[in-house]
Formats: structure tokens, sequence, C-alpha cells
């Protein structure tokens, strides 16, 4: 599915996109190449919160999107060990998924799930208050396509919020 998030957020609000140091060096952390689409959404739009509470990092902003990974995966890894092997398409990944977005509300984290060989990048997510994790269809744009286009949110995520905005003091701004 080809991005078009300009017509789900409005024009870019990032007219700086990462350096490409910066997408180097997470790269290397994550050991593979990011899927385009994630990167187009966290260039044009990162350092900013979607539907009021889904907080997307980038690697320039307030929490720096390597630290934030870093940190996210650690913590998602301590929280959900007990449910590592009840995915069987998350078990073999377990170690390489990879945090790209926050939900402050309730703590729900989103996960690229890289492919197995040359396939395509997944999404996951995992709800901290249940606990439990949902893989779903496609990747980065489907799952923004849904939940801003379809309005088919998350269980526990509110709808009534601004689409896209900054977060407040961003050095991109």
């Amino acid at each position: 599915m080809k991005s078009d998030f300009t017509s789900l957020l409005g024009p870019k609000e990032r007219f700086r996109p990462a350096t490409s140091d910066s997408w180097h060096e997470i790269e290397k952390w994550v050991d593979r190449e990011l899927p385009a689409d994630y990167k187009e959404l966290v260039d044009g739009y990162g350092d900013g919160v979607l539907l009021g509470h889904l907080f997307l990092p980038h690697p320039q902003g307030n929490d720096q999107l390597l630290t934030f990974m870093r940190e996210e995966r650690e913590f998602f890894h301590q929280s959900f060990a007990e449910h590592r092997h009840s995915l069987k398409e998350l078990d073999s990944q377990w170690g390489n998924l990879v945090p790209w977005a926050y939900h402050d509300w309730n703590g729900d984290v989103c996960l690229l799930v890289p492919p197995d060989g040359d396939g395509e990048w997944g999404v996951a997510l995992a709800y901290r208050q249940c606990p439990r994790i949902e893989v779903l269809e496609g990747g980065v744009t489907e799952f923004i396509t849904t939940i801003l286009g379809e309005g088919r949110l998350p269980n526990g995520w509110p709808g009534d919020r601004p689409r896209w905005q900054s977060i407040d003091g961003s050095p991109l701004i």
C-alpha cells in the first residue's frame, strides 16, 4: 500500500527530515533497513502526537527515537515475556521487534515486526493494561490508514482528539 499521510494528517509539519546519520545509527541498532513508509511518517510528522495520545518520536526530537526504541524494547521484553511463545508470528522475531510509537494514555506500544527474509514489515500492538499482543494486518501505512482514515481504533483508544499535534517545545519547529 502506498503511503499518503498528507491526506490523513495534512501537509508535512516537519520540513527537515532526520539526518541520514541518525537513520544509519538507528538502522545499525535494528540491524536492518527500516520500512520507507515508517521513515516517511517520522520525517514528516515525528516528535508529534496522533489522536491526542499516540506519541511518535523523531531522531532529533525531544525524546530521541533511538533512546525511545531501546528503552521501550527493554520494558516490552520485561512486561510481555510470558507472551513470547503464545504468538508464533512473533516468537522468532522477539528480540528484533522495534518499538515505534507509544500511547501515553494507557501505555500501549506499537511495534514494527521485521519480515522473515525479504517480506514486508508488519505491525504489532502490545496492550499493557490487558496485557496482550495483537499482530495487525499490513504495515505502518495500513495501521495509520485504519486508525485515522477508517476510524477503527484499537481497544481503549479515544478518537475524539486532533489527528496530529506537535510536541510542546519540539526542537523541530
